[in-house]
């Protein structure tokens, strides 16, 4: 049993990361800007929960010596387009932010800090991102994780803070929110799943890398519990499957012949597809043979889950979205 804190436990990964937490039998702090999730709302007495904000280092500090915490689940975040609109929001969140985070675990003893980082913080290349390939991002949020990866390095390597990260791509599942491009992946099975109409805004043959949010949040605690003689980096790239809309349609129908489904595309989004360059595989072979990394949602184990999930929690996945 172990004194957790997770940053942003109230969003999208950080909501599946504490049930995964709080169903090893780990003590569970979350720390957000936002007082609660709807989603935890049937455990909120099973942990802490803390309103702060991540770029005020008293907060952090109150929150991780009152708790005793011992290691330090970072994946709260600013995240795209709120980053790509408002560049100081981006670096008090994610820069400072992540600095706070570090500097506490220095002062504080804490023993292990796993971050959040993203695919986004590459920009141009080929089909395949090999492990050493030069982190070159095109977007505030990709500076501002690859400042948060650089500096976490720092810190583990001039203070001995255990600092180790993932790289996510586009992370799917049932609820997740904002307005995105890659935000195709969940709306195509997630409307499927609730029987809703959609019409899918990208191209059939568009391609995009991804991994289920309960591969995302598993990952986490598998690196954090990974013995460190065999660690070759501080940060891994993980990924669960690419896959087409054409592809996403298939699935969601196989599931539920009835899925009305259809494509209208919207060139706008199709850009941004092309431009983030969604379709690109990183390479996950380092994660797998360094610490064990097999995610076990592959697209069909994601759909099914989609559909139990939204026949049990209906009355929060059901909710209006954007037409394009």
């Amino acid at each position: 049993m172990a004194n957790c804190m997770v940053t942003g436990g109230f969003g999208f990964v950080g909501r599946h990361l504490v049930k995964m937490l709080l169903e090893r039998g780990d003590r569970v702090t979350v720390f957000d800007v936002v007082p609660g999730s709807p989603f935890l709302e049937d455990i909120k007495g099973e942990f802490n929960a803390r309103v702060g904000d991540l770029a005020n280092m008293a907060h952090l500090v109150e929150a991780v010596r009152e708790n005793q915490i011992e290691t330090i689940y970072h994946v709260g975040a600013a995240i795209p387009p709120l980053t790509e609109r408002d560049p100081s929001l981006a670096f008090n969140a994610n820069v400072l932010g992540t600095q706070n985070i570090l500097e506490v675990a220095r002062l504080l003893g804490v023993k292990s800090v796993i971050f959040a980082s993203t695919q986004s913080s590459y920009s141009d290349g080929d089909a395949f991102i090999p492990m050493d390939y030069p982190q070159r991002p095109g977007t505030f949020y990709g500076m501002t994780k690859v400042c948060g990866e650089r500096m976490g390095e720092a810190y583990w390597r001039h203070f001995g803070v255990n600092f180790r990260g993932v790289r996510y791509c586009i992370v799917n599942g049932p609820g997740r929110g904002g307005v995105n491009p890659g935000q195709f992946v969940v709306w195509t099975l997630q409307m499927a799943a609730l029987k809703r109409p959609f019409k899918v805004f990208v191209e059939p043959d568009a391609e995009v890398a991804s991994i289920y949010v309960k591969d995302a949040a598993k990952a986490l605690i598998d690196l954090n519990e990974a013995d460190e003689a065999g660690l070759r980096y501080r940060v891994y790239p993980i990924m669960g499957y690419t896959v087409t809309a054409r592809q996403l349609v298939d699935v969601a129908k196989k599931y539920v012949p009835e899925a009305d489904l259809t494509f209208r595309v919207n060139e706008d989004m199709m850009k941004k597809v092309r431009s983030l360059n969604l379709a690109r595989r990183m390479d996950i072979e380092p994660a797998m043979k360094d610490w064990g990394f097999k995610p076990e949602y592959d697209l069909d184990a994601s759909m099914r889950d989609y559909v139990a999930q939204c026949a049990s929690h209906r009355d929060l996945l059901d909710y209006a979205i954007p037409e394009f």
